[in-house]
């Protein structure tokens, strides 16, 4: 039987390979882009597709990237405003901002923040940002604006890194309420002030994936091979996205593999649910009523109560929580406590109200 299913296993090897790769140039804004090919089999007849397209659509939607999502620029409200001295508008700033690439060394899930501050006359570039130490720029020499002589700019950017399908949570708010918690008490106030500056959101693309083919051969064995062709933006080689989509893609999946020995042995399984079920339900109730047992044989001096209260109710023979519960119950509570006193046993009563339920019985307390 061994060497029965080590012949299947021989039947069906797989490949996974990188067939080339290069460094290619963007035709549109000349950055430098990396490309790779890869093949993936060996697939059965008509699966190959089925699997392309997952793949493809886990590439395109599952990929994470760090891009600029939101920019604060000090007594600007919105993007068809004009800077003093400032050839650019805000608008053409956002699109140049848009086309800066960064590669992070660490994956991040908080908003991180750079700075930008200058006075003119100087061409501002991509290397002027001040970004964390675990992020870099792949195109650092990115025209951002050019500023002209006694011309200012002061800058907050905004860098997330997300995948395509998270863009919708950065928001107003968002941003407006991580900036409240980044920034120190004494700065607060400044911010609020520069806070009638509304934040501009650029349309990021996050996916660092710029192009992306595959192409399906046949093999004479009536198996198919998946070639993939995937350029990035130079942030990540293909390498590791393709080998993280098909993680992704598999975390899916595998969750479902039980489903058959589940459905095929329904009644088994639903009897083995019913008695789990009950089994939980009669250990908590066994676990509350220790607890109560426990709990009502407590001196009162446990308690957030005074020492005249605890007084008055000793000299009534009121010793313990489950005494005065007791009392509580038959509505037979002291006429001789004051008034002081009287609410705080009713306060007492207010702060166990969440372990003592009504239908506790006489009967287990008195035991």
């Amino acid at each position: 039987m061994k060497q029965r299913k080590n012949a299947i296993v021989k039947k069906k090897p797989s490949i996974f390979s990188c067939l080339e790769t290069r460094i290619d140039e963007n035709t549109v804004d000349q950055t430098p882009q990396l490309y790779a090919c890869f093949q993936l089999g060996l697939f059965p007849k008509n699966q190959g597709l089925t699997i392309a397209n997952a793949l493809r659509r886990t590439l395109l939607t599952e990929s994470t990237n760090c891009s600029i999502t939101g920019v604060l620029i000090e007594d600007i409200k919105h993007e068809y405003s004009n800077i003093k001295g400032i050839k650019e508008t805000v608008f053409d700033i956002l699109m140049n901002l848009k086309k800066i690439i960064f590669f992070s060394r660490k994956s991040f899930f908080k908003t991180q923040v750079s700075f930008l501050s200058e006075k003119g006359p100087i061409v501002l570039k991509a290397k002027n940002l001040k970004l964390p130490n675990f992020l870099f720029c792949i195109n650092p020499d990115q025209y951002i604006t050019t500023l002209e002589t006694n011309s200012k700019i002061n800058m907050t950017i905004f860098i997330d890194q997300s995948t395509p399908k998270n863009f919708s949570y950065f928001t107003n708010r968002y941003y407006t309420n991580f900036s409240n918690n980044f920034f120190p008490f004494k700065l607060k106030k400044k911010f609020i002030q520069n806070q009638q500056s509304n934040f501009l959101f650029l349309d990021t693309q996050f996916c660092p994936i710029s192009n992306l083919n595959y192409k399906i051969k046949k093999k004479q064995s009536k198996k198919e091979i998946v070639f993939f062709e995937i350029w990035t933006n130079g942030s990540v080689h293909p390498n590791f996205i393709l080998k993280k989509a098909i993680q992704n893609l598999l975390l899916n999946i595998i969750p479902f593999h039980t489903l058959r020995t589940r459905f095929l042995n329904f009644e088994d399984y639903k009897n083995k649910k019913i008695q789990k079920i009950k089994s939980k339900k009669i250990q908590k109730i066994l676990s509350q009523k220790q607890f109560i047992q426990k709990l009502i044989k407590l001196d009162l001096t446990n308690f957030p109560i005074s020492l005249e209260t605890y007084h008055s109710l000793k000299k009534l023979n009121i010793l313990t929580i489950g005494d005065l519960y007791l009392l509580k119950m038959q509505k037979n509570l002291p006429k001789t406590l004051t008034r002081q006193e009287f609410l705080e046993v009713h306060r007492l009563f207010k702060y166990l109200k969440f372990y003592f339920s009504k239908n506790i019985n006489t009967d287990f307390l008195m035991n």
